[in-house]
């Protein structure tokens, strides 16, 4: 990799300085949780390259193995809706696997070879391709079933829920709802599937077999995965606090509300509160939205340009090349902060593979 075209003791030299280059600017990057939740997460890597956070980015939107249902096979249905409709829907259904030590029935303890972490859906399942059976079975899918019909007198709808799935195994369910908060506030059991008149009926059974997002939307664990670059943005809080209270008022309406706001608007736990004092916070202009300020930023420059006496712009707000903000929310089939820490393990294990491969080409290089 650092061969150069000099001969004797000059190529030495210069093998010496290309070398060192790289381990003196090597970063070392580091990440910092500003926000977790079971379903939502926001963090910041920072010492980093946009590339490096864009194929972690990819990775949690493409590679991360889940389970989805991939075949329907339709019984009877004789609502209005078509069976191509009901197997879209269940298909989008996320599917929630959750280890039960001692009572979950692994691969391990089948004679199968597994390297993963504890609650790993593939500890427990293979994919379909690497199986030995013929179509599927219980150690690389799971079935569900469902037989509603709508027996009422009235003629009020019967709506078919994911709560009237049944699995086959006790491991694996459908997500009903992302948090208890939202069905908290539900009047639904689960998430929709089909509404039934009076007299009708839907019977079907459903396969869900493992697969990545590389395949099929339906497989990716996220519902919102993006990152942003850090902005830096600074005040000249002097100037801004010279000005009325109406002006200021109109720097803070230039960008759509939300973006920038006063320093008494922030939150208590905000740690920017601690070094702006209490009489000083609504003379005190901050940034609300850093996912927005950069979009607005030119406009703010503009109008406070005639409000400085040295007739410079009152902000400065430039993006990041190496600190980065990421937005992560889960749709419910595995916990964020394992999605986020399995792209992790797959970017590793792709290094892995690359360094295997180039070791067998320096090998075969050397024999020949």
């Amino acid at each position: 990799l650092w061969r150069t075209t000099r001969r004797g003791s000059s190529r030495k030299k210069s093998d010496e300085r290309t070398m060192s280059s790289p381990v003196s600017n090597r970063r070392v990057p580091s990440v910092k949780m500003r926000s977790l939740e079971d379903h939502e997460a926001c963090f910041e890597i920072r010492e980093t390259d946009c590339s490096v956070a864009n194929a972690l980015r990819r990775v949690m939107i493409s590679e991360i193995v889940t389970m989805a249902i991939d075949l329907v096979t339709f019984s009877e249905n004789t609502s209005v809706v078509n069976d191509e409709i009901i197997a879209h829907r269940l298909g989008l259904v996320p599917i929630k696997y959750k280890y039960r030590p001692g009572g979950t029935k692994l691969l391990s303890s089948m004679g199968g070879y597994v390297a993963f972490a504890e609650g790993d859906v593939r500890r427990r399942f293979r994919f379909t391709r690497d199986c030995d059976c013929d179509s599927h079975c219980q150690f690389c899918s799971v079935e569900f079933s469902l037989d509603m019909e709508n027996t009422g007198e009235d003629e009020d709808a019967l709506v078919v829920t994911t709560n009237d799935l049944l699995s086959s195994d006790p491991d694996v369910s459908p997500v009903h709802f992302t948090t208890e908060e939202e069905q908290d506030k539900s009047d639904e059991t689960g998430i929709a599937l089909v509404k039934l008149a009076r007299g009708q009926r839907v019977a079907f059974t459903a396969v869900a077999k493992l697969g990545i997002g590389k395949e099929h939307a339906k497989w990716s664990p996220v519902s919102k995965c993006v990152f942003r670059p850090e902005p830096s943005v600074s005040f000249d809080d002097v100037v801004v606090a010279s000005l009325t209270q109406p002006i200021r008022d109109a720097i803070v309406k230039i960008a759509p509300s939300g973006v920038l706001a006063f320093a008494d608007a922030l939150k208590p736990d905000d740690p920017r509160l601690e070094s702006i004092p209490l009489a000083d916070r609504r003379k005190r202009i901050v940034v609300k939205n850093e996912a927005a300020i950069l979009d607005y930023v030119d406009e703010i420059q503009l109008f406070t340009k005639s409000l400085s006496p040295t007739g410079k712009p009152l902000i400065h707000a430039t993006p990041s090349d190496t600190n980065f903000i990421f937005d992560v929310e889960s749709v419910g089939a595995i916990p964020v902060h394992e999605i986020v820490l399995s792209a992790i393990s797959t970017i590793q294990e792709k290094f892995a593979t690359l360094k295997d491969e180039v070791d067998r080409l320096e090998r075969e290089a050397a024999e020949e």
